[in-house]
Parts: structure tokens; C-alpha cells; sequence
């Protein structure tokens, strides 16, 4: 059997998913999984066999199997989630898709946040997706946005970005967004392809589905 070559991480949490049919739909053959704590459970559940698992299972049972565990210590520096990172990492992927990393407990959820624009200073894309939402960091660069039934919205991290819109509802020319500032939120494309560019500093977007 000829051997794949896995191009891209996906790590798995605990949080709040609605359906295994997020999983089914956004994890590949070629993909080096890895499950979170309880998002082992989601991943079973699924059908799907993680490449490795890591936590410290203060919210599930530890595994029983033949497949590379990491146990955690609870009194750790960092989550359970952004250790699933440091491993992705330091197994030489420099692009993430986190599933399960939203929902349930806020804090959780800001500190992802935080791991997006640690990890995008290193240079490391990572993608948080749920049900409803897409969120990533942009750092010093453009992307192309689609036209799409999401709301698109920016917010400056870490101290002020300088951004142009082109091709959305409200456009703007080298704005100076303050980390301070809610005035990105709900945004949309209106243009087929519409364009970001991040002129100068780091920003994180949402992608939030109309229907929420």
C-alpha cells in the first residue's frame, strides 16, 4: 500500500458540536487527527480513529487502546487544546483546523482565540470551525472572502491593526482598527469575491452563519 503523506492537522475538543456530521464533513483521509480530552468521545462517536490523543480526562475516562496517548497532568500552563497544538506543531504542521474549540465554557473559548494569534505570529494557521462559525487570524496580508449567508467580522488583537475592505457592505481605506473597537461586527459581502487586507498588525475574523 502506498503510504500518504498527512498534510494537515485537525485537532478535536471537547466543545460544543452539534452533530457528528461536522466531523464526517471536515476530516480527510490525509489528515494527522488529534483528539482532545473529550473530543475523543466526539471522534468515536463519529467513527473516526484519532492519530493521537491527548488531556488530562478531567472530563471523559482515559482511553483504553493501542493508540499514542499524551496524559496531562490538571495542573498545567496551558489547555488541553493548545497542547494539542504544541504537539501539531512540533510535528511540523503549520496548518490547524480545530473543531470542538467553541461552545460550552466562554473562557475556553477566549483563551482559543488567544492560541489563533499566538500561533499566527509563529507563522502557524490555525482555523477554529463550528456549527455556524469560521474563525482565524490574518496577520500582515489579503485574503479573498466569497459571498456568503455569514455575517463577516473584525476585530483588531493584541493593539491596533490597519485594514481595507473592498467589495463588503461597509468599505473602508487603511482604517486603523482599535483592539477597543466593536465597529467591525457584522459586516458581509456584497461582491462575488470581496478582499481584506491587513495593512499592518493582527486581526481575528468571524465567519458567523446568518441562520444563528
Amino acid at each position: 500500500m502506498e503510504l500518504i503523506e498527512k498534510r494537515r492537522c485537525v485537532i478535536v475538543a471537547a466543545g460544543k458540536t452539534d452533530s457528528g456530521e461536522l466531523l464526517k464533513k471536515n476530516i480527510f483521509y490525509d489528515d494527522f487527527v488529534i483528539a482532545a480530552d473529550a473530543g475523543y468521545t466526539k471522534l468515536k462517536a463519529a467513527g473516526i480513529v484519532p492519530d493521537l490523543i491527548v488531556g488530562d480526562f478531567d472530563s471523559s475516562d482515559t482511553p483504553e487502546n493501542d493508540i499514542e496517548t499524551i496524559v496531562l497532568s490538571p495542573v498545567k500552563d496551558c489547555t488541553d487544546t493548545q497542547f494539542a497544538v504544541s504537539q501539531a506543531v512540533e510535528r511540523c504542521y503549520n496548518e490547524i483546523l480545530i473543531i470542538g474549540g467553541l461552545g460550552g465554557r466562554i473562557d475556553h473559548s477566549v483563551a482559543n482565540f488567544a492560541v489563533l494569534a499566538e500561533y499566527k505570529l509563529k507563522g502557524i494557521n490555525i482555523t477554529l470551525i463550528d456549527d455556524n462559525h469560521v474563525i482565524y487570524c490574518l496577520k500582515d496580508e489579503q485574503k479573498n472572502i466569497s459571498k456568503k449567508d455569514s455575517y463577516f467580522s473584525v476585530f483588531a488583537f493584541g493593539g491596533n491593526a490597519e485594514i481595507t475592505l473592498k467589495g463588503f457592505y461597509y468599505n473602508v481605506e487603511n482604517y486603523v482598527l482599535s483592539p477597543y473597537a466593536s465597529i467591525g461586527v457584522s459586516n458581509e459581502a456584497v461582491d462575488d469575491i470581496a478582499n481584506i487586507s491587513v495593512n499592518e498588525g493582527i486581526v481575528l475574523i468571524i465567519e458567523a452563519s446568518k441562520s444563528v
